[in-house]
């Protein structure tokens, strides 16, 4: 639902909101309109003119949104004043895309870039940033967190480090999320909206864990899935990257890793193959690599031998990596 409006929207039904408003003051319309009533207030000369920067998208996902906020250097401000007859009942928890401050109480937190701090929308609390102002924002019922979190109001305001092994997978999560926006099928939103929700409340169960083991004990198969994509986007150009490498790498069996992609409706070799095709294929047709030896842009994906690499790349695509760049080529002459 939008945090705003409280009312339930048709399920299965997308609804993006927002937009690049044209200054500061239609930036703050659509705070109010898209999360809760802010203030918003420009640090410096911006917030005037045409040269004002500012957007906000919003993606509903049923039990949560997404919404994606910037603007120029900006502090914004719930004033104690918003809250009477205050009807928002909402955590917030706000990933900083750029460094940033909170303010929340007597607590006062720096964010670096990844960090999260957990917003109240019944409680007055400030965010400021002297550069660009951009964060990703989560919001669903407090009730609904304080089900499942009990000691979650002693959470808020406290800085949640970007190293946090599953703020990282929730970062992973959203950035699918909010890539695929309107072209997911609307049937799958609610769907996504739930492993967020999943994924936001193990953030805030987590306490910084650090060791495989606990943080596996607070993951899904499907949080397990984008957490193990993305170790293997990280690490491809490992020739000995492989299923067991993966399990290595999260404290886990050979067998359970091969159970988490097969719900996916893939294998982890698979995805492997093709996670090391796809990118080669990016490569090739960039023109930037255009003197790269395509044999370097195979090694690259961790595939050290020229003619493996070229069997496999035509098994995916029927062409050899050498027409497909040739085939690039003409199209960027176009």
């Amino acid at each position: 639902m939008t945090p705003s409006s409280g009312t339930p929207r048709p399920h299965g039904q997308p609804h993006l909101a927002g937009g690049t408003p044209p200054d500061v003051d239609a930036w703050r319309g659509m705070l109010h309109d898209c999360l809760i009533e802010l203030d918003a207030i420009p640090i410096g000369d911006t917030g005037d003119g045409a040269g004002y920067t500012g957007w906000l998208r919003q993606l509903d996902l049923g039990c949560v949104s997404l919404t994606d906020v910037g603007s120029d250097p900006v502090r914004v401000v719930r004033a104690p004043r918003m809250l009477v007859g205050n009807q928002d009942d909402f955590y917030l928890l706000s990933i900083a895309q750029e460094d940033s401050s909170s303010l929340i109480g007597s607590v006062r937190s720096d964010l670096r870039r990844g960090d999260a701090v957990l917003l109240d929308s019944t409680s007055p609390f400030q965010l400021r940033a002297e550069e660009l102002a951009h964060h990703l924002v989560l919001t669903l019922p407090r009730a609904d967190v304080a089900r499942v979190v009990p000691g979650s109001r002693e959470r808020v305001g406290h800085r949640i480090a970007a190293q946090n092994p599953v703020l990282r997978v929730l970062r992973a999560a959203i950035a699918e999320t909010h890539a695929g926006g309107e072209r997911f099928d609307p049937g799958v939103l609610p769907e996504l909206g739930h492993v967020l929700k999943e994924l936001l409340l193990s953030v805030l169960r987590s306490d910084e864990l650090v060791d495989p083991a606990g943080v596996n004990g607070l993951l899904g198969h499907h949080a397990q899935l984008l957490r193990m994509r993305d170790f293997i986007r990280r690490h491809l150009a490992e020739p000995e990257l492989s299923v067991r490498t993966v399990a290595a790498a999260f404290g886990v069996s050979a067998r359970y890793v091969e159970i988490v992609f097969r719900e996916s409706g893939t294998s982890p070799a698979r995805y492997i193959r093709q996670t090391r095709m796809e990118e080669a294929r990016r490569n090739l047709a960039s023109p930037l690599r255009r003197q790269r030896p395509i044999a370097a842009i195979a090694r690259s994906v961790g595939i050290e031998n020229a003619t493996v690499f070229a069997r496999m790349f035509r098994h995916f695509y029927d062409v050899t990596p050498s027409e497909y760049r040739q085939s690039q080529v003409g199209e960027h002459r176009r």
